[in-house]
């Protein structure tokens, strides 16, 4: 049995980045990063007190309860910062808005639809965990 080595005639072109058309806002469009190894290590560092520290104080009081809404925006704002890469389209008070602007002063539902695209492409699918 012989065995041949061949290779691909079209090699593989990783895209780092993908751009997401605004559902909410016409003509804004946004650019997520890709995860790799190093990201998903990244992010996890970044997020990972507030994660445990929001799974606890849900169980709480009243009080813990709103701390843990505080932990849930701030792990919000590390997605965004860590996820967008670029945003056109935008302009806050007559000028285009950098990626920062946007989550300072830009409209909350285009943070929190951010927000879901990068957790969205995060998140493993059924048939990637069985890769595993």
């Amino acid at each position: 049995m012989m065995n041949f080595i061949s290779r691909s005639p079209n090699p593989f072109d990783h895209v780092s980045h993908v751009w997401h058309e605004s559902s909410m806002y016409r003509g804004v469009r946004f650019a997520t990063r890709q995860i790799s190894l190093s990201g998903r290590i990244e992010l996890t560092r970044r997020i990972q007190d507030l994660i445990f520290k929001n799974d606890f104080l849900r169980a709480g009081d009243s009080l813990e309860q709103s701390q843990a809404s505080m932990a849930d925006l701030l792990a919000r704002r590390v997605y965004l910062e860590w996820g967008i890469s670029e945003i056109e389209g935008l302009t806050i008070d007559g000028s285009p808005a950098s990626v920062h602007d946007a989550i300072e002063q830009g409209p909350e539902r285009l943070c929190e639809e951010m927000a879901e695209a990068i957790q969205g492409e995060l998140n493993l699918s059924e048939a990637e965990r069985k890769n595993f």
